[in-house]
């Protein structure tokens, strides 16, 4: 049977997370039939990719993708879960899925955590979730290190993490307490100020279903989520008791995929994860355990995730 390359759509093309996997599709020459952009009431009409320009379409509704193979949905979870519950066909990427548990019905999967073939033999109409940066990054370490006990990880989100209007607000805020004028009313401060993320609990446990969904053990994990005053990057410091295999951790985290190691001497922070491809990570050990840190882009790595999902469904080709 003949066959060609993948229709692809991408829903919220003129996002943060939509934009970056436009340019990933380019960096990567993923090839594709026809890549058509999405946004509802967008507000750019073209977009620049490699050395052309793509049209952006309106999205009305979930019939607009059954032309194609795969789908990003790279939108609000209520937009994203409309969809889903309209299955119009294609294989769908959720990148909304991120800060929900994953139900039965959907695949959670990452490199390095998920066999390719268990995706390439997924058929059309498969519904793949795309796990948060940070549940993917610990999962990563606790399978590298073989880690069957306790462990802790406080896990940072900067204001990136709420899109626009969190980078926004942070902003916002930041010049208003810098000119003495801030009026917060019932607004948490997010200037200068570290605090419990806002549905910290939810999060936290559908972090762990994820987690859980990517094949690791975490019934001794305990995972704290705080907002930082920063406006990009994301970051995870992992706590693990003295292990008879602890000197060898080191070697291994520079083995596992998705993790740049540095010197333990490094100050590499926020800053500098942004655009990597992979997480900046620096362990310290002692008698008494280990302190694990990792600095990481969580755009640019659910970005990364997704794409991977769809160069790996697409390699066993789709009929002409």
């Amino acid at each position: 049977m003949a066959s060609r390359d993948a229709r692809i759509a991408l829903v919220g093309a003129t996002g943060t997370i939509g934009s970056q996997i436009e340019e990933l599709l380019g960096e990567r020459n993923f090839p594709y039939s026809e890549l058509k952009l999405f946004a509802r009431d967008p507000s750019e009409r073209m977009v620049e990719t490699g050395e052309r320009s793509l049209p952006v379409a309106d999205f009305n509704s979930a019939q607009d993708l059954s032309a194609f193979d795969i789908a990003f949905l790279a939108i609000q979870r209520s937009a994203a879960a409309a969809i889903i519950e309209a299955r119009p066909g294609p294989v769908l990427i959720d990148l909304s899925a991120a800060t929900v548990a994953p139900d039965d019905t959907v695949a959670v999967v990452a490199p390095g955590l998920t066999a390719r073939e268990r995706i390439a033999q997924c058929g059309q109409g498969q519904i793949f979730a795309v796990p948060h940066p940070a549940a993917q990054l610990v999962a990563t370490i606790l399978r590298a290190l073989s880690i069957n006990g306790f462990a802790a990880a406080s896990i940072m989100l900067s204001a990136s993490a709420a899109g626009h209007q969190g980078i926004s607000a942070l902003f916002q805020q930041s010049a208003d307490l810098l000119n003495a004028r801030l009026d917060l009313d019932d607004e948490p401060q997010a200037a200068f100020n570290v605090f419990k993320a806002p549905g910290a609990r939810e999060l936290a446990g559908a972090f762990a279903a994820q987690i859980r969904g990517l094949g690791v053990d975490l019934s001794q994990l305990v995972l704290d989520i705080v907002r930082v005053p920063v406006f990009h990057g994301s970051g995870v410091t992992l706590f693990l008791p003295a292990d008879e295999a602890r000197m060898e951790w080191a070697e291994r985290l520079r083995s596992a995929p998705g993790l740049i190691l540095m010197a333990s001497g490094d100050n590499a922070g926020f800053v500098d994860a942004i655009g990597q491809e992979g997480a900046i990570t620096r362990i310290s050990l002692d008698a008494a355990g280990a302190v694990i840190w990792c600095a990481f882009d969580a755009v640019r790595l659910a970005a990364l995730t997704a794409v991977w999902i769809a160069e790996t469904w697409s390699e066993k080709r789709v009929s002409a």
